[in-house]
């Protein structure tokens, strides 16, 4: 049996065509506005659709705002009233964090988009690739106490 890729009820409004259920990815958000384009690089482990969500939710609440360089530009663009377009699509898969080859596929992959295809990370700031895995930490010691 094959997984389910898309749980939308409109098929047509999926934000990732068709495919809002993939899971490991390194994605790509695209921001267009009359007068330029900006990307992010992100990732998830999880479903793309929670992060999605997450997304969303750092778009439309005001705490949220500073979440991510992406929901940062896109209260830029809010507050000086300007329109824009999003879009998504996956730039790769990588398996996540294992605990027996303590290496993360998903982190490495997105930093290869940041610093080998700049292009495609216009809005990614530097200063994130110095970062430990995020994924590794459920495998710590004080979480299994």
């Amino acid at each position: 049996m094959e997984d389910k890729k898309c749980n939308c009820w409109r098929k047509t409004e999926c934000p990732l065509g068709n495919r809002c259920l993939t899971s490991g990815i390194v994605y790509l958000a695209t921001v267009s506005t009359d007068e330029k384009t900006e990307t992010y690089v992100g990732l998830t482990d999880t479903p793309f659709k929670s992060r999605y969500a997450n997304h969303k939710q750092s778009f439309n609440k005001s705490t949220y705002k500073n979440q991510t360089e992406l929901s940062k530009y896109i209260w830029d663009l809010k507050e000086k009233k300007k329109s824009f377009r999003l879009s998504w699509r996956i730039l790769g898969r990588a398996r996540r964090y294992s605990n027996t080859t303590k290496k993360c596929g998903l982190c490495t992959l997105e930093k290869y988009f940041i610093i080998c295809h700049r292009e495609m990370a216009s809005l990614n700031k530097r200063s994130e690739l110095g970062g430990s895995c995020r994924h590794a930490t459920k495998f710590l010691l004080k979480n299994f106490c």
